[in-house]
């Protein structure tokens, strides 16, 4: 008998608008979070498909030494495609020219992720293409063709082996973003390498496996690859590469994480109020059915069902909305990024479902059973009841609720707690705030009859409800300018890691003969250029006399020494010169001034950091047999991101003689340079071109899509703060619909109530944006440091745009949200609270 009544009661609720507010704030924790899941998984999964273009693959393994046929095999049986590289140098030779050029064999399969870009001939155009040579058959740079005076067809000798020459290789998806092989890039079919005879015991040689598969595959696989690893082998994917794009994938995702992270605060701070206020407008309803015996089972049966079928219809209702809306988010992501978005996984669906339903409990469960406790003499005495209505477990619930959600969400314990913390300290701000702010409001003597005396009588009466509107408020304003500035902080690191300055081509082996006669060309063509610097490659051996540890061999059985001193393991390349280069910052000591026989060096800050080096430190290097030792005179910061030529160490201009030498400079070429630098390229064959504009190209690309995926997804997070702030209206408009009958009772003029309501939305939202802006402010300049690695800084501006945004945006959804009402006449207002 009670499930009917239940669903009587459900059914007129529903039609008198009663569970409106817990639905739509329910609907909104599901939609919200399902649409900021679905959207975040499917553009990350997009951008990690896209970055793993870089490395040709979803994963690769390195190693010195050739890998056990194991991996493979095993691979194979988790259903991961595989490509095996194997890179050698060995001499090139043609029309009596020999060049030394750096090779590539690779098997069928290659590259796994992203496309070779190849031409015809010299003077042919470039298109894409996944394939490899045929056997016999061989793909080389155009630098080459320039040094050994090739055409497309013509025949090569690599090594002991005879090649025809039938592609010209543009660039290769996992091509090094600057190396030392320059432009004598040469790709070959795996099966041909036997031919070449050009890798003997000694030789040197490096190996590398390449697997795409899903992502379960693939850690299904490293499961049982990672105990085969041995030391000298490494397993890595775009996010282990240290590089800028390595780095702002990182970035970007967690940022699309803490968007994740603040609509689930919103969604909560929603239904946390809605349900409260629902279960407030019952204790007359209660109060009644007890009066005329319903027991208290009766009641809890009933109300339970409500709050089960309400659950049930918010949770659909809320897929529903978020799966249009993630669509058509999606579809429109999709054609600007001119790419097929993958499709999300289950996660966005089970953690939509289990949000709304946890929501739905525990920021219900307290108020429910205050209302069970509603004692039958409220009929009588209404003010009973009234102290139910402020629960501190109500509050610890649904505090420890949020901070579990956004935990769960979020699986990262660092991130979750500054976030709670800030809100945290935003709430208890903000009641000492409203509380001052009221309470002065009595003390400023404001004349009878002003709108502004209303608007702050109004605050004033109702204090602990007014308190909680700004704290939903301050809440909705800290999110939403939190993620704004984070996200113009973000993409402005991103586009200053690739200035418009930023030189595309890198010309190296450089004899010093031919700095004047390239120069020329240059200027000539006014191609704007860097400086031309020497360089040798070296390794830092020992520190103040003590040598480094030496690099071990767990293959040789080799063990490392624990108690030697860790040093750089590679070559590195070095340079001597007379002026601090553009973009370096001393940080510590001076630059080379008192130059006398003693040779000096520089170091970069991250070097030095490694090294543990000090000023005064003396450095031993060693090139080729020949070693010698220089005193660190200072430390510098280098920015590494900007693509210009920055070295770990520069030694002093006495270094110049002593060792023989090259040069390379950087230039920034345009579409139309191309005839001129084949034409440089003829006339010195000896150099060597790094083109890196397709890879800038590529990696700008990849900012402009993170970009748009972070503004729709803060789009979201926009839209979800509003909500929250039109539920927190409506929640008061019962109340404000009395206020508005007693003072057109009290012959209040209707442009009277107009104004304070809209003064009283003002004020609210000023306080709330004030607070806000500081608070966010403040979290985050530690989030950019702990998380993003970003150097931190505050925003002054935000000090005056929180409160302006506020204001503006809390007035404008307040008034307009009660502006039907007050537009109605007396009579039906009194019909209405009847």
């Amino acid at each position: 008998m009670w499930f009917k009544l239940a669903l009587k009661l459900f059914s007129r609720e529903l039609r008198r608008g009663e569970l409106t507010i817990i639905l739509a704030a329910i609907a909104l924790a599901v939609l919200t979070v399902f649409s900021l899941s679905s959207v975040t998984e499917r553009i990350s999964l997009n951008i990690e498909q896209k970055t793993a273009d870089f490395i040709a693959a979803d994963r690769r393994l390195s190693s010195n030494h050739p890998f056990d046929p194991s991996i493979l095999a095993v691979a194979g049986e988790n259903s991961v495609e595989t490509a095996e590289l194997v890179f050698f140098d060995s001499m090139l030779f043609a029309n009596d020219e020999l060049v030394l050029g750096s090779i590539k064999a690779v098997t069928q399969g290659y590259p796994l992720r992203g496309k070779l870009k190849l031409k015809d001939s010299l003077d042919g155009q470039e298109y894409e293409a996944r394939a490899i040579p045929q056997k016999g058959e061989t793909w080389m740079s155009e630098g080459i063709f320039y040094s050994l005076g090739l055409k497309v067809g013509d025949t090569v000798e690599l090594g002991a082996g005879q090649f025809t020459v039938t592609k010209v290789l543009v660039s290769e998806p996992d091509a090094p973003f600057f190396s030392l092989a320059g432009n004598k890039r040469v790709l070959i079919n795996f099966d041909d390498i036997e031919s070449t005879k050009a890798i003997q015991p000694g030789s040197r040689v490096f190996y590398r496996l390449l697997f795409a598969a899903s992502e379960k595959a693939l850690n299904d696989f490293y499961l049982w690859l990672k105990p085969q690893l041995l030391e000298n082998q490494r397993w890595e994917g775009i996010k282990d590469r240290q590089s800028p794009l390595g780095e702002n994938l990182a970035r970007s995702e967690k940022f699309l994480l803490l968007a994740g992270l603040f609509g689930i605060m919103l969604a909560a701070v929603a239904m946390a109020v809605s349900a409260k206020r629902y279960c407030e407008r019952q204790y007359d309803p209660v109060a009644m059915m007890k009066t005329l015996g319903g027991s208290r089972q009766t009641i809890r049966n009933i109300f339970i069902t409500h709050l089960t079928l309400i659950t049930g219809f918010s949770v659909i209702l809320g897929l529903a909305i978020g799966f249009g809306l993630q669509e058509i988010g999606v579809s429109y992501l999709a054609k600007l990024m001119n790419t097929q978005l993958p499709v999300a996984g289950p996660k966005p669906w089970l953690l939509s479902i289990f949000i709304g339903v946890v929501c739905a409990l525990m920021f219900s469960l307290k108020p429910l059973l205050d209302l069970f406790d509603i004692p039958p003499l409220r009929v009588l005495r209404r003010n009973l009841g009234d102290k139910l209505m402020v629960s501190w477990l109500h509050i610890g619930s649904s505090v420890l609720t949020i901070f579990a959600l956004m935990w769960l969400f979020s699986g990262d314990i660092k991130t979750t707690l500054i976030l709670f913390v800030g809100t945290l300290v935003v709430m208890l701000l903000l009641f000492l705030v409203a509380r001052l702010a009221f309470g002065a409001g009595r003390k400023l003597g404001l004349s009878p009859g002003s709108s502004w005396s209303l608007a702050i009588a109004t605050l004033q009466k109702r204090a602990n409800a007014n308190a909680v509107q700004l704290i939903s408020f301050a809440l909705a304003i800290k999110l939403m300018l939190f993620l704004v500035v984070l996200k113009n902080d973000l993409i402005a690191d991103w586009q200053m890691q690739i200035p418009p300055d930023a030189p595309n081509a890198f010309f190296i082996n450089v004899a010093e003969s031919e700095i004047d006669p390239i120069k020329g060309i240059f200027e000539a063509n006014q191609i704007p250029h860097e400086a031309f610097y020497p360089v040798f490659t070296g390794r830092v051996n020992a520190l103040n006399g003590e040598l480094f540890a030496a690099n071990a061999s767990k293959q040789e059985g080799e063990e490392q020494d624990e108690n030697a001193r860790k040093g750089i393991s590679r070559e590195l390349n070095l340079t001597w010169l007379s002026e601090l280069p553009q973009g370096n910052e001393l940080v510590k000591g001076t630059w080379f001034t008192n130059i006398s026989d003693e040779l000096q060096v520089s170091v970069a800050e991250g070097a030095a950091e490694y090294l543990k080096l000090e000023l005064g430190d003396s450095l031993t290097f060693l090139v080729g047999v020949q070693s010698f030792e220089a005193k660190v005179t200072s430390i510098r910061k280098v920015n590494w991101n900007s693509l210009k030529p920055n070295f770990v160490m520069i030694f002093s201009p006495n270094m110049a003689g002593q060792l023989p030498v090259t040069y390379f400079t950087a230039a920034q070429l345009q579409t139309g340079n191309t005839k001129v630098v084949s034409q440089l390229l003829q006339a010195h064959p000896t150099v060597s071109m790094i083109d890196i504009k397709s890879r800038i190209e590529q990696a700008q690309s990849m900012i402009g899509q993170v970009s748009l995926a972070i503004s729709f997804v803060l789009s979201i997070v926009l839209v979800s703060g509003a909500l929250v702030l039109i539920s927190q209206v409506q929640a008061s408009l019962s109340e404000r619909l009395q206020e508005v009958v007693i003072l057109r009772t009290l012959g209040a003029r209707g442009r009277l109530i107009k104004l304070a309501t809209l003064f009283e939305f003002l004020l609210l939202g000023a306080i709330a944006g004030l607070v806000a802006a500081l608070v966010s402010d403040v979290a985050l300049l530690i989030l950019q440091k702990q998380l993003f690695e970003l150097p931190g800084k505050l925003h002054p501006y935000v000090w005056l745009l929180g409160p302006t945004t506020g204001a503006v945006f809390v007035a404008t959804i307040g008034y307009f949200m009660v502006a039907k009402t007050m537009r109605r006449n007396t009579q039906a207002l009194l019909r209405n609270l009847a």
